[in-house]
């Protein structure tokens, strides 16, 4: 260590050294020994007068230092009292034994209660902290002030001591939170259903209710020093400094209660706002950052705020249904390109969520059957055992054979093809599709989806069709079907595998069934669909009937909640599980139903709504997501008890952010 010391301290003279030696090994060898002698007497020389010159330099050093020391006498001396700094002395333990004039001017001040508060400072920081602050220093308050803290452990006497150094800091605190205060942020709101409102009311009216909401919303933001631009009939622009974008988290944009409580002639409109909050370094990153949060937030529903920040997502609001789009003109255009991208593909793979449902597997059923149209091979890539929709693939095996294969299968093909198509259905979210390697390999991914958008969506889809209006997925892929000129018959399968899907997430037409919903299922009973034969693709065995009711008699009611366990192991436990959710939302005074079940070594629960409750929010608190009526979570490394515990939390979060 030392002589790495040396050599970092002293690096021209060690080289000079060494350097020297080598003239000397040189001369021994080449030249004279006699020189060769001389050369190392002298070196030996230049090194021992430099030893003896550093010796005294460090002497004398010691020695200013000891005398610097030896006037500040930290007990009272007359130096110490004039030293420019605020000065204290402290025990190990905290105890202060005696501060200099300064001290007692600047730091504790003229307040009687200066001293407790800095002796409360001091333990809300941590007295090792600040005992042990010798180089970078530590920031502590006193009396509206602050102050960068270094210590210097000295000895007095017999006793250990600590010398504390006070510089004041507090202007230049307060310029750096002014700084931080004062950063820009920009919002972009949205009048979410303006245009259907438009349908409803006549002209004036509409504008009546515009300047309405528009009165509303300058109301609000009055209480802030904000710019307010209005950029077309129903979108606002607005930059805002950072501390009012705090306040604004801490009233948890209660500007969306106040626009959707907003009512024309004594009548609720039911309109609503979605709001994107960016923040950044520079204004163009607020701005992107902003038009990124709105796209999340219409994409989960609207009638809420989505604060973005680098990839960091806040939301806020979230309890209405989200709005149906009575257009199907995205669909069309989606339709088009999509029969752009089977055409010019070579192979086409279709692959849902993981333990894939009715809804999944009946769009991907719908998915091949476009692709037949155009003459390309299409697959549907799953794993059964995994598979909540067995009775599909059995179908399928029979009337598509070879189209359902394994993930395996599905990597092998995709290897060999060089033109791949990889349609994920009824998920958008990138971890939780049936097999991340499969969607990493395919060189054009499709994503048709109608859960509320998550942040970990799939971003780089050629075409991302999501709409958190529609009922499933199978109604999605049906619209898709409309607008395919080639397909003439869709086939009673495809019709049956297509209605599945819409019946179990509406729940028989209950849940989001819109009008296009009813219109979807009026193309596919023209197109043989039949209710009979959908009905039996849901029936169980007389176990999982007997298993279902034992969930359904162990539940147990918390708040307005129902929650049950569901501790019999079996192949059918997802499904019945799901299905013992369903049956206890019948309970009287049930808004919401909780199941939870063991699948490997996790801890699953399936969670439904009839929409009084966001389900999809209290299963994002756990790390999960879905719909507003219809979600789920698999918890990792926990027990059951364990993960009662975390559901039961993220209830009373919810009832606390949500109910008030």
């Amino acid at each position: 260590m030392k002589i790495k010391a040396l050599i970092r301290n002293f690096p021209v003279f060690v080289g000079a050294i060494v350097a020297a030696l080598v003239f000397v090994i040189l001369s021994f060898f080449m030249a004279n020994i006699w020189l060769a002698v001389a050369e190392l007497i002298v070196l030996l020389a230049v090194v021992a007068l430099t030893i003896v010159y550093v010796y005294v330099f460090n002497i004398r050093k010691q020695q200013l230092l000891s005398h610097i020391s030896s006037s500040l006498d930290f007990m009272g001396g007359k130096d110490s009292n004039n030293f420019p700094l605020p000065i204290a002395v402290c025990r190990n333990n905290g105890e202060i034994i005696w501060y200099n004039n300064v001290f007692e001017r600047i730091v504790i001040g003229s307040n009687p209660t200066g001293y407790s508060e800095l002796t409360n400072s001091f333990n809300q920081v941590g007295m090792d902290t600040i005992l042990n602050a010798s180089e970078t220093g530590v920031i502590i308050d006193s009396d509206d002030k602050h102050f960068t803290v270094f210590s210097h452990r000295a000895k007095k006497g017999n006793e250990d001591v600590v010398v504390l150094y006070f510089v004041e800091s507090t202007k230049y605190i307060k310029i750096a939170d002014e700084y931080v205060n004062t950063r820009p942020s920009i919002l972009v709101m949205t009048i979410d259903n303006m245009a259907e409102i438009q349908q409803d009311y006549r002209e004036s009216d509409c504008a009546a209710i515009r300047n309405g909401v528009e009165k509303i919303i300058e109301t609000w933001i009055a209480d802030y020093k904000c710019f307010i631009s209005k950029f077309s009939d129903s979108k606002f622009f607005i930059v805002a400094e950072n501390r009012d974008l705090e306040d604004m988290i801490a009233r948890r944009f209660d500007l969306l209660d106040a626009v959707r409580n907003f009512t024309y002639e004594n009548k609720f409109v039911g309109v609503t706002l979605s709001i994107g909050v960016g923040t950044g370094n520079h204004l163009p990153e607020c701005e992107k950052n902003a038009k990124l949060a709105l796209d999340m937030a219409l994409g989960r529903g609207g009638d809420q705020t989505v604060v973005k920040n680098r990839d960091n997502y806040e939301f806020f609001g979230g309890v209405s249904k989200s709005v149906e789009s009575t257009t199907k003109v995205k669909s069309r255009m989606v339709a088009a390109a999509l029969t752009e991208l089977i055409q010019g593909c070579d192979n086409l793979f279709v692959m849902g969520h993981r333990f894939p449902d009715f809804d999944a597997m009946g769009a991907a059923i719908g998915v091949v059957k476009i692709a037949q149209v155009f003459e390309k091979r299409a697959y549907i890539a799953t794993e059964r055992k995994t598979s909540m929709a067995l009775p599909l693939i059995q179908k399928a095996d029979e009337l598509f054979e070879g189209t359902v294969i394994s993930i395996e299968e599905a990597k092998h093909k995709m290897h060999q093809g060089k033109k791949n198509l990889l349609v994920i259905v009824d998920t958008h979210i990138t971890n939780f599709v049936e097999n991340r390697e499969l969607l990493d390999m395919a060189d054009m991914v499709v994503v048709i989806d109608h859960h509320r958008k998550a942040v970990d969506y799939i971003k780089d889809a050629v075409i991302f069709f999501h709409d958190p209006s529609a009922s499933s997925a199978c109604e999605m892929v049906t619209e898709l079907m409309e607008y395919i000129p080639s397909l003439d018959q869709v086939g009673s399968f495809v019709a049956d595998a297509l209605m599945s899907g819409i019946v179990l997430d509406t729940k028989n037409f209950v849940l989001r069934a819109g009008s296009k919903t009813f219109e979807a299922a009026a193309y596919l009973k023209s197109q043989g669909a039949e209710t009979v034969r959908v009905k039996k693709f849901f029936s169980n065995d007389i176990e999982s009937y007997h298993m279902r009711n034992k969930i359904i008699g162990s539940a147990r009611k918390y708040h307005n909640c129902a929650i049950a366990v569901n501790e019999i192991s079996s192949e059918n436990t997802r499904m019945v599980s799901s299905q013992a959710a369903d049956e206890l939302l019948n309970i009287s005074g049930v808004d919401a139903s909780f199941v939870m079940f063991k699948m490997d070594n996790m801890v699953c629960v399936s969670a439904r709504s009839f929409g009084a409750v966001n389900v999809q929010v209290i299963m994002e608190y756990l790390g999960g997501g879905g719909h507003q009526t219809m979600a789920a979570v698999q918890l990792k490394g926990v027990d059951v008890h364990q993960a009662m515990e975390k559901l039961v939390s993220s209830i009373d979060r919810y009832n606390e952010e949500y109910k008030k």
